[in-house]
């Protein structure tokens, strides 16, 4: 797939550069950060994230090979 963005909105230039990192980090959040955690009761904080990650329609899954 080839795409070309052009923008002189220099935030919305910083999103499309950043979308990978950000992408990157709510995986990271998701499939491994919870493990740092799993002695506590942070049971609602995780059910809270993924609420969110469906309310956006974030799959995250979809976004990193």
């Amino acid at each position: 797939m080839d795409a070309e963005f052009k923008t002189s909105d220099q935030k919305e230039q910083l999103r499309i550069i950043k979308s990978l990192d950000m992408a990157c980090f709510i995986f990271e959040l998701k499939n491994n950060a919870w493990r740092d955690f799993e002695n506590n009761d942070y049971e609602p904080v995780w059910e809270k994230i993924n609420e969110l990650l469906d309310y956006h329609k974030i799959d995250i899954d979809e976004l990193i090979d």
